[in-house]
């Protein structure tokens, strides 16, 4: 693959391209009137000296008088002009140039302010703005529109989150009335006599329902709070491998259980990162249940880490049926479930709420095929 053109940072600038354009054109064109004039002004010069020789001759009367073909020194007059040229083409570069810096300056200001907002905006910070207020160029203008777009997207996205976050309080609130009455009857259960066993069995269901019901609100109320960036305040040196060493061990009873083999990986020395340790445990965790929910008995799972330049790579892959293609985009939205008739207790929000954790810590996560099986990759930046 041939090596893209790489240009200086300084020259990066399209203010700072334009301002040298603008030096150049105007250099090109100091050269080009110079020529001309000087080219010019010999040719008027050359006129008057054969006029003046001509008109001499008829005064004094003779055929071929003794008289200067060139009475006017046309030489010296073309230096004193060329030396005015170059005087007023230096004056004048410079003046253009400490314009052209001033302007891109101010250009360049206005532009990295603006990709400052943009970048801290797409981070999770809705409240950044570029603090433009007259709109005196095209720059200014697109700093105004890009405030003024960010006031009404900082208003949508906080009325969306303040009426997802009342439906779930208010849906949770009754969820959790529903339980208590619930085990109440189920309390109560005992006076049926020889009828108790289909109602516990009806009753125990409606619990678990409700149960799970609960469960998927407090999730979608935890992503939420993820994808705020209100947990970023919580963040701390936090070494990632031994958040791998503390899953590991919570879950290789758990897969020996399950008939599985959970095996890690770890590097010799830490691996220090910006982070909250609940949520990397929780994503961790979060990763493995669902390999030990959806592979078969006798599978493998395998935990690894490394540093790879800044960043740090996190791997859960086993051998189990894996996710097709056309699949591993959508799980990551919630409530979503490949196989939508399957009973097995998921909720629909595990890989929604892992990839709101990734987000929050600025990384990328992936989908892979483990041949067979599924390979969850995780980057992670150490620092931001």
């Amino acid at each position: 693959m041939r090596a893209g053109l790489s240009l200086p940072g300084w020259l990066q600038r399209s203010a700072t391209q334009q301002g040298l354009v603008f030096i150049l054109v105007s250099l090109l064109s100091l050269v080009l009137m110079a020529s001309i004039s000087l080219a010019y002004v010999d040719y008027e010069l050359g006129k008057q000296n054969r006029k003046i020789v001509d008109e001499t001759r008829e005064l004094v009367g003779q055929a071929k008088p003794d008289i200067d073909d060139d009475p006017i020194d046309d030489d010296d007059i073309l230096e004193i002009m060329a030396t005015g040229f170059v005087l007023s083409g230096v004056l004048v570069s410079m003046l253009t140039i400490a314009i052209v810096v001033a302007m891109s300056r101010a250009s360049g200001r206005r532009i990295h302010r603006i990709e400052q907002v943009l970048t801290e905006v797409a981070e999770g910070n809705l409240a950044a703005r570029t603090g433009e207020k007259y709109k005196l160029n095209d720059l200014a203008r697109i700093a105004v529109a890009v405030d003024e777009m960010l006031s009404r997207l900082q208003g949508a996205v906080a009325a969306m989150s303040d009426i997802s976050a009342n439906i779930a309080h208010e849906l949770k609130t009754p969820i959790t009335r529903l339980q208590h009455n619930l085990l109440h009857l189920q309390d109560e259960a005992g006076r049926l006599g020889e009828q108790r066993e289909g109602f516990d069995q009806e009753l125990e269901q409606a619990l678990s329902d409700s149960d799970r019901l609960a469960s998927i609100f407090d999730a979608l109320l935890r992503i939420s709070q993820i994808e705020s960036g209100a947990r970023r305040s919580r963040f701390t040196q936090t070494d990632i491998a031994a958040v791998m060493a503390t899953v590991a061990d919570i879950y290789t009873d758990v897969a020996d259980d399950a008939g599985m083999q959970l095996s890690v990986s770890l590097p010799q020395s830490p691996l220090i990162l910006q982070g909250d340790r609940e949520l990397l445990v929780q994503l961790l965790a979060n990763l493995v249940e669902n390999a030990l929910r959806y592979c078969p008995g006798g599978s493998k799972i395998e935990l690894s880490c490394e540093a790879l330049g800044e960043e740090i790579c996190l791997s859960v892959a086993d051998n189990g049926p894996g996710i097709a293609d056309a699949e591993k985009e959508r799980v990551f939205e919630r409530l979503y479930r490949v196989d939508k008739s399957r009973a097995d207790g998921g909720l629909g929000v595990g890989l929604a709420l892992v990839k709101a954790i990734v987000g929050l810590h600025h990384g990328h996560i992936s989908l892979g095929d483990n041949h067979p099986g599924l390979a969850v990759q995780i980057q992670l930046p150490r620092k931001y």
